[in-house]
């Protein structure tokens, strides 16, 4: 069983209208829009079973309607994940009310985060606001994704288990396996801080596209990364999702990487990586 379990939706539909924080939307992204029907095409021409849909909060803000939409029309294919602001007061709230309407999953970024760099802090996660959407999500069963960028990685994981020891029934899942890169010293550049959530079950990491165009770039292989990930954290606790429409490329070619990626493991291990860790998190199937 294949999961995608990172795919980001677009649709000119304009019961949809774009909201993007920056004022700007992407051409590829209003010229070539992954809506949810595309995915699903996309989805049985490579043998995979579902995918979760990620909010573009670049491109809707925190309009969470057309992932929900797409979840609620394609039962047991899509999984709504949803991006709120935990910090505004109304977090709790809105936790609950993205719960009744289907989202499987609440996903959480630094405010103006970028690739040039954003406010620092760990508020927006971690702060005493942002611990009531924690609690919101633990009363609806739902799961916490992290997106974590290079410029907050190191202050986002020194933060991270105290907010998880306060939440233990919480699942936590770390967005491009918090950006560690392949550019730095051996194995991973930002590895020491990761490897220290080894204890906390709960701690899930995503390997994506983004993360083996990094390391292509730096010469290396996406197998060395994924290996190394279950040596550390086991097979039950690493996910694979594509980051189409973030990351440049076809859909089918990302499936393609990642089938490549896990070629080295054991059949159960690959197995995990590619859908089992995802089944579970999401409620996608019995695992």
């Amino acid at each position: 069983m294949l999961v995608d379990a990172h795919a980001h939706l677009v649709t000119t539909d304009p019961a949809y209208p774009f909201a993007p924080p920056s004022g700007r939307v992407p051409a590829a992204v209003r010229d070539d829009p992954m809506t949810a029907e595309r995915l699903i095409a996309s989805l049985d021409a490579t043998g995979a079973a579902a995918a979760v849909a990620v909010q573009r909060a670049h491109v809707y803000g925190h309009d969470n309607r057309y992932v929900l939409d797409s979840a609620r029309r394609h039962p047991g294919r899509l999984r709504a994940m949803c991006v709120i602001d935990a910090q505004a007061p109304e977090a709790p709230a809105t936790v609950a009310e993205l719960a009744a309407h289907g989202a499987a999953a609440i996903r959480l970024t630094a405010p103006g985060g970028d690739r040039h760099g954003g406010p620092a802090g760990t508020g927006w996660f971690a702060g005493p606001a942002a611990r009531g959407a924690w609690a919101a999500a633990a009363s609806a069963g739902l799961s916490l994704c992290l997106h974590v960028y290079r410029w907050n990685r190191d202050d986002v994981l020194r933060a991270l288990p105290e907010v998880c020891r306060a939440f233990p029934g919480v699942p936590v899942v770390l967005d491009h396996v918090a950006s560690v890169t392949a550019d730095g010293p051996q194995p991973w550049s930002g590895s020491e801080l990761l490897l220290a959530l080894t204890e906390l079950e709960q701690v899930h990491v995503k390997v994506t596209t983004l993360n083996f165009a990094w390391l292509r770039a730096a010469g290396r292989e996406p197998a060395e990364l994924i290996a190394w990930l279950v040596d550390r954290f086991g097979a039950r606790r690493v996910l694979w999702g594509s980051d189409v429409t973030q990351t440049p490329g076809a859909h089918a070619d990302m499936v393609a990487l990642a089938r490549a990626g896990v070629a080295g493991l054991p059949e159960r291990d690959a197995a995990e990586v590619l859908g089992g860790t995802a089944a579970r998190l999401y409620g996608l199937a019995a695992a």
